[in-house]
């Protein structure tokens, strides 16, 4: 979740704006979910009587005309890939930022006066509160620090409401898609925004790669757009853009995104930490094949996690992100949604804000994920599903191992991502005496 505030001086002039269509259709049902008052408050956007103007000048009842700039403007939006509030919730929410914002404590009815409207869409869902800064009492609120109450509040929300934490302060966090990404793709028909698409793209390939080239020839073979960022003095190159192609800028121009624009660990000296010790060709898969070997390297991540320090632990926790990724593509299909769901979950759980060790056991579950990986196309070979189960379990057991590790260190938004996926991997297997969600053929 994500509040940003904005200033300006025409209450009216705004209202118009929320109301309105928006400048790219994209205010759909624009409604009141809460107000500084529970009644009386008029709601054009449920009364086709109800008037602009006589909202605006209720807002603006304690204004003094002195003052400029006395609009206060928070937009609160959720992930694209979070689910729609109710309005109850959104209610809720807008409360608890304008408390945080300094507009409208909690308990205090000499506030200042603000309305919260909700606007949907297929990829946005959002409100936008608007006070006016003067309190009821004729004194000015206390805004000083608003945004940094206002990360606070929005964290706090994000556990309470079950949404994916954003925007972490350890810098951790990678970039959520714009709004206007956003909106893009949706006028476009298309599912994902172009930042969400390539950061998957970048992921896989890093994931099923040895070295940099495999990882710039499989982003090709994709279809994306590579372009390097070179030194100038004949060296390795310092970065790396992607583009999809069709995705255009106003020049005309693809729409590049470093790999640091998609996500802290898919930087240049991020995806080349991954090669560290990998072997130049594939070593023979064990007879269980690459989901036995998953199983295995993943269960010596659990079996020394006690003993291991902070950094063998941090590289175990990006390594273990790896396997999900390459489980999540080559799973069978009664399978793979489950596994797609955990690796979504896991992402932010893959970034600890620690720096990792060189450690063995990491080099062992990053080959077993290319192994994974090299066996994707074959998805429609059968697949032996007591290998398939045991690695299952295996992740289910590392995930809340590492879950633990981030609860005792206090690293909420890792934690989160990493309980979410473990109870997923937990419950698709079956585990505190509860019946698998999925049903394995031995």
């Amino acid at each position: 979740m994500i509040a940003k505030v904005m200033r300006g001086q025409d209450t009216l002039g705004l209202l118009r704006y929320l109301y309105g269509p928006g400048r790219a259709n994209e205010h759909t049902d624009p409604h009141l979910v809460a107000a500084w008052r529970a009644l009386g408050v008029p709601d054009p956007g449920r009364d086709p009587d109800a008037d602009l103007s006589v909202l605006a000048r209720r807002l603006d009842r304690f204004v003094r005309p002195e003052v400029r700039r006395h609009v206060w403007h928070c937009a609160v939006r959720v992930a694209p890939t979070d689910r729609p509030l109710t309005d109850t919730e959104w209610d809720h929410v807008a409360r608890k930022i304008a408390a945080a914002g300094g507009v409208a404590p909690l308990g205090d009815d000499r506030g200042c006066r603000w309305v919260a409207l909700r606007h949907d869409g297929a990829e946005s869902h959002h409100i936008h509160l608007l006070a006016t800064l003067a309190r009821q009492d004729d004194t000015n609120p206390d805004i000083h620090n608003d945004a940094l109450r206002l990360r606070d509040a929005c964290r706090a929300l994000e556990d309470a409401l079950g949404l994916r934490p954003t925007s972490a302060s350890n810098n951790t966090s990678a970039p959520s898609p714009t709004r206007g990404e956003t909106e893009k793709a949706h006028r476009q028909g298309l599912d994902r925004p172009s930042r969400a698409v390539l950061e998957r793209l970048a992921r896989r390939a890093a994931v099923a790669s040895r070295t940099e080239q495999e990882f710039l020839d499989a982003v090709r073979s994709t279809g994306a757009l590579v372009r390097l960022r070179e030194t100038g003095q004949g060296g390795p190159a310092a970065g790396y853009a992607l583009a999809l192609p069709g995705d255009t800028a106003p020049d005309g121009g693809p729409v590049w995104f470093s790999g640091t624009a998609l996500a802290p660990d898919l930087s240049l000296p991020r995806v080349r930490d991954r090669f560290a010790g990998a072997p130049a060709a594939p070593a023979p898969l064990p007879a269980a094949g690459p989901w036995g070997q998953a199983a295995t390297a993943v269960g010596e991540l659990s079996e020394h996690w006690d003993g291991a320090g902070q950094g063998v632990r941090a590289a175990g926790a990006a390594a273990l992100g790896d396997v999900l990724t390459a489980a999540a593509v080559a799973a069978p299909s009664h399978v793979r949604q489950v596994l797609q769901g955990a690796d979504r979950d896991w992402s932010h759980a893959g970034r600890p804000p620690v720096g990792t060790a060189r450690a063995a056991v990491a080099v062992r579950m990053r080959e077993a994920a290319r192994a994974l990986s090299a066996a994707a196309p074959k998805g429609q070979a059968p697949v032996g599903e007591l290998a398939v189960r045991q690695a299952l379990q295996a992740l289910a057991g590392a995930a809340e191992q590492v879950t633990a590790w981030y609860r005792s260190c206090s690293w909420e938004p890792q934690e989160r991502s990493a309980r979410l996926a473990a109870e997923a991997l937990r419950a698709a297997v079956g585990g505190d005496g509860a019946q698998p969600t999925l049903n394995f053929t031995m």
